[in-house]
């Protein structure tokens, strides 16, 4: 079963056990987060990035088959950074703003959201399901300043695909490699249909992805010239979803 989180549990444990020890519900956006933070705490690559920063979301598709979408990360600001982004089209000046987020718990504002496909990632074996983390974390900037990493040349978000999936591998053998925590991974063992039969209940909360808020327009003077308006003029715009299949 996929769902909410009922009110009254408690959110820092993702699985709650009956007296005999047999799980009987499982909080996925939470065990998410505890992992996430398991693998950022022993990657050197990620070290940057803030757990406690970082919002993980369940999205669902109809279809369980392995093809199609399995996650993405989107960030909660705009290029370098920057919260606002002012963009040109027919003669006018749109400017954007990225509202923040703050996380309820730590008070501090989210930067990312890292969405998961569910049923079709649990149908992953547990090395495809770790290196779909490990992809998400490195589309990460590795500043944190809430953009993405970006390459040079045509893919922006990956560069040369096969030189992105080789590190990707690399940083999951740095992780298993590592003296980690395998029960922040447990929940993650066998298919969609076997953690049905192994947990009781899943909850899986979905985030609505936040929207940027139109701050002003104006209209350009046709003797106005795009240079002499503004050099330092942004030509991008809402901040970019790295998504992956």
């Amino acid at each position: 079963m996929l769902g909410s989180a009922p009110k009254g549990l408690p959110t820092k444990t993702h699985a709650w056990e009956d007296s005999l020890g047999s799980f009987l519900m499982l909080d996925f956006n939470a065990a998410m987060r505890d992992l996430i933070t398991e693998v950022v705490r022993h990657v050197g690559e990620f070290a940057p990035i803030r757990a406690d920063q970082l919002w993980v979301s369940a999205t669902f598709n109809r279809r369980p088959r392995r093809g199609g979408l399995l996650a993405y990360v989107l960030p909660l600001k705009y290029r370098e950074g920057s919260p606002v982004e002012r963009r040109e089209r027919n003669g006018k000046v749109y400017h954007w703003a990225m509202l923040p987020t703050f996380d309820p718990a730590s008070k501090k504002e989210v930067l990312y959201i890292v969405y998961f496909m569910l049923p079709r990632f649990y149908n992953l074996t547990l090395r495809e399901k770790m290196e779909t983390v490990v992809h998400e974390l490195y589309h990460v900037s590795p500043r944190f300043n809430g953009d993405l990493r970006r390459f040079k040349g045509r893919s922006v978000l990956h560069g040369d695909m096969k030189s992105y999936d080789r590190k990707v591998r690399e940083l999951t053998d740095e992780f298993m490699a590592a003296p980690h925590d395998p029960s922040t991974y447990d929940f993650l063992r066998g298919s969609y249909n076997q953690s049905e039969r192994r947990f009781e209940e899943i909850l899986a909360k979905h985030i609505r992805e936040p929207r940027p808020k139109l701050l002003k327009v104006h209209t350009l003077s046709p003797w106005f010239s795009r240079e002499a308006l503004d050099s330092s003029t942004w030509k991008f715009g809402m901040p970019t979803v790295a998504s992956d299949q």
